[in-house]
């Protein structure tokens, strides 16, 4: 957006926190028996999760990356 990315360490803060809201959500609509209600917030919530891993798995491939780099660029440090 804009020309930037959103940082994954980011992503995954805020995926987790609006995974975590969802659940809620959902807990709260389903026990007050508003079924359709608590479906969207728990398919949200588990939109969210996911996100949230995939943007761990970014961070980690990113830091592979840059160690790989490092490693290539400057061979006799270890």
């Amino acid at each position: 957006m804009f020309g930037r990315r959103v940082p994954p360490h980011i992503v995954f803060a805020f995926s987790l926190l609006l995974a975590a809201l969802c659940a809620w959500a959902a807990f709260a609509a389903l026990t007050s028996d508003r079924i359709i209600w608590g479906v969207l917030a728990a398919v949200f919530a588990v939109w969210f999760t996911v996100d949230a891993f995939r943007s761990y798995g970014w961070a980690q491939a990113k830091k592979r990356a840059e160690a790989e780099t490092h490693a290539r660029n400057h061979p006799n440090l270890k």
